[in-house]
């Protein structure tokens, strides 16, 4: 038990320091993508077992040992430490009464401890049919979440759109805590399986995230709803097509052709969103190696077997496929197509009629999202949207979705999230 012990006490050492890792070079961050992400949902772990090692050094006079363990006690500590918080953010955005407008269960910093809503307490219809998708015709199908009978509703209801890269992925995908929690709080959540590329290009994916929005409007009556209080939510690139949907409602672009009504949601939450495709296009070609080595290859290789891309384009001698995907899913290159990059990117479509925005961002996002968030976040205040951005330091994209149930930054923004969505109530 004790050789055990020291083994995770080193271990917890080692782990930490991942999470403060940031090298420079693309490749090495690349592979570093889940360690990362599962060492911050884990640093509460990591910090007791060092705590315990710790103490067993010691008493057993294992100075090796005991400096391991306050080393990963320590560092897991600091990350947890340096979570922000987000009162700054919420008064600028809804007045400086913003707390004392929540519940008791939502005024803490912390959503530890808080018990989850039991399964029975839940009505969940999986698959449900909703109509027909606009290009191929094939049935629209979405997971139903909603409080039981007799439990309270809140009269919000949350469409939520999953990542992806807009090409693989599905609904109902590590996202049931989640789900879990915003029904505990009386909002009702429909969970999208939108079409994925090639079988659809953006645009459409936009439609048919209108389209649950209008079905949902359809529906308020029947799951107790009010219709002016939609909000559109989703993850990286579901988070994209969220904000496309939400800032440009009514769009002819967006709308589908067989149905009729108004897309226009009461706020929006997007977690590491894409919000400037030509500002990525840009920051990839300038990472690009020119003379690729192994591990360039290797990470290449990790992000195609993620994303499920079937054979790699060519690469203009220079050793990326990366810039290549988004030209593969926008139709052509930048100067070929601009009104498409235009189009498909959520900051050239900014004004002071854009809802309520949460935007949740790690500092050390794999895919080089932040610096374009941050802009966005600022290009929004300049036009006088309400916004909240909450930045978490030392987090990986798709934090979120690794053991949320322990991950100290998946639960601080779980209840940020409820907080926002309570202030659109």
């Amino acid at each position: 038990m004790n050789n055990m012990l020291k083994i995770l006490t080193y271990l917890s050492a080692i782990i930490g320091a991942l999470l403060f890792l940031r090298p420079k070079d693309t490749a090495i961050n690349t592979l570093l993508w889940f360690p990362k992400m599962i060492s911050g949902a884990m640093s509460p772990i990591l910090g007791f077992t060092g705590f315990m090692g710790a103490l067993l050094g010691f008493i057993r006079r294992d100075w090796k040992l005991a400096a391991a363990g306050l080393l990963g006690t320590g560092l897991a500590a600091r990350f947890i430490a340096e979570i922000p918080a987000s009162g700054e953010q919420f008064s600028r955005a809804f007045g400086p009464d913003w707390l004392t407008r929540l519940k008791p269960g939502l005024q803490g910093s912390a959503v530890m401890g808080r018990p989850l809503i039991s399964q029975k307490e839940i009505e969940i219809q999986h698959d449900l049919v909703i109509g027909s998708k606009p290009k191929s015709g094939k049935p629209f199908l979405v997971d139903l979440w909603q409080p039981g009978p007799g439990a309270r509703r809140s009269g919000l209801g949350i469409i939520y759109a999953h990542g992806s890269g807009w090409r693989v992925g599905d609904k109902d995908m590590l996202t049931r805590p989640f789900f879990r929690r915003l029904v505990g709080d009386g909002h009702v959540v429909v969970d999208i399986a939108y079409t994925l590329f090639p079988e659809a290009e953006i645009p459409t994916m936009i439609t048919e995230v209108n389209q649950a929005i209008l079905w949902l409007k359809e529906n308020t009556a029947t799951l107790g709803l009010n219709p002016d209080r939609i909000v559109l939510m989703g993850g990286s690139a579901g988070a994209h097509l969220a904000l496309l949907a939400a800032y440009n409602p009514n769009r002819p672009d967006f709308q589908p052709d067989s149905i009729t009504g108004d897309t226009s949601v009461r706020g929006v939450v997007a977690f590491y969103p894409v919000v400037d495709i030509h500002g990525m296009y840009s920051q990839i070609r300038q990472e690009v190696p020119v003379n690729p080595r192994p591990i360039d290859k290797l990470a290449n290789a990790f992000i195609d077997r993620i994303f499920e891309v079937p054979k790699r384009p060519p690469t203009d001698g220079n050793g990326s496929g990366l810039d290549n995907y988004l030209v593969d899913i926008l139709g052509g290159k930048p100067d070929e197509i601009p009104e498409v990059y235009k189009l498909c990117s959520p900051i050239d479509h900014i004004s002071q009629a854009c809802p309520p925005t949460l935007l949740i961002q790690g500092s050390d996002d794999v895919f080089g999202l932040t610096p374009h968030v941050r802009r966005f976040h600022q290009a929004l205040l300049a036009a006088g949207v309400p916004v909240v951005y909450l930045e978490y330091p030392h987090t990986e994209h798709g934090f979120d979705l690794i053991l949320p149930q322990v991950s100290p930054v998946a639960q601080t923004a779980t209840l940020e999230v409820e907080r926002f969505l309570a202030l659109l109530e």
